[in-house]
């Protein structure tokens, strides 16, 4: 997606990807006033390494304790987090939900959670139950966002426990910001009857998975009557985002969004 825009806007500029160990990475790092990118991103393991090498750090990026977008300003390497602005945009504008005094419930507590707990909070959401197979990450998460929105009711509890089933019903919005349902022999997230019936309220699911375009946890959803987003919004969005920073230009999103599309269409037919 970001070749395509580079193209779209005549920009010679090229996206590379850099795969690196640990040693090499830090050593990268640690000569960064020599780099000559324009920008990079930065994906697993590194997205909390790289913060003690950066000039400057958005307190966006500081709340989540992770960056994925470093950017120049000047001589300064600057680091943002575009994954909450790529989720609130998917959220919003694709799936035409506001956050504000609403219920949510994320079901992980990873690095894509802290962002999904951190952009709901900063729209003003209710209340957010974040739930994990280990309790202590999901509570972490909730202590250090009551720090930044104190007005938010947050609650960590353990995966799989019947209480998930009664929040999830009381949610406006149920967020799956785990890995589960990107192989086909994955355990449920959660189980099918934890999701009610559409009749009865429809909330909006949102998988952040984005291949396959439609998880179990989805197609659930759907099919009970409920809106659905897949994580393919929050890539696109995430990557204009970080297009933007490197560029300063307004991403062609459309362009990417096809691009994305394309490359999908590619994987799946490989497959």
């Amino acid at each position: 997606m970001h070749e395509a825009a580079f193209s779209k806007l005549g920009i010679e500029a090229h996206y590379l990807v850099l795969e690196l160990a640990p040693p090499a990475f830090k050593k990268l790092m640690a000569r960064n006033s020599k780099l000559l990118l324009s920008g990079f991103n930065v994906t697993v393991p590194y997205k909390e390494t790289v913060l003690k090498y950066l000039d400057a750090v958005r307190p966006e990026a500081r709340a989540i304790g992770a960056v994925n977008t470093v950017y120049r300003r000047g001589k300064r390497w600057v680091g943002t987090n575009t994954d909450m602005e790529g989720f609130l945009m998917a959220l919003m504008k694709d799936g035409k939900f506001r956050p504000a005094g609403k219920k949510a419930v994320v079901l992980g507590a990873g690095g894509a959670a802290r962002a999904v707990v951190y952009g709901l909070s900063r729209e003003r959401v209710k209340e957010v139950l974040i739930a994990d197979c280990f309790p202590e990450k999901a509570g972490k998460i909730a202590r250090d966002m009551r720090k930044v929105f104190p007005r938010v009711l947050y609650r960590a509890v353990e995966a799989g426990i019947p209480l998930i089933k009664d929040a999830v019903k009381k949610a406006d919005i149920i967020t799956n910001a785990t890995p589960l349902g990107l192989k086909k022999k994955d355990p449920r997230v959660i189980p099918e009857d934890w999701i009610p019936e559409g009749r009865s309220g429809k909330k909006v699911f949102m998988d952040l998975i984005y291949n396959p375009a439609e998880t179990p946890f989805l197609k659930t959803a759907r099919r009970k009557g409920h809106r659905t987003l897949n994580g393919l919004g929050m890539l696109l969005y995430q990557g204009a985002r970080a297009f933007e920073h490197w560029t300063g230009r307004k991403a062609p999103v459309v362009v990417m969004r096809q691009a994305l599309f394309q490359a999908l269409r590619g994987t799946e037919n490989k497959k």
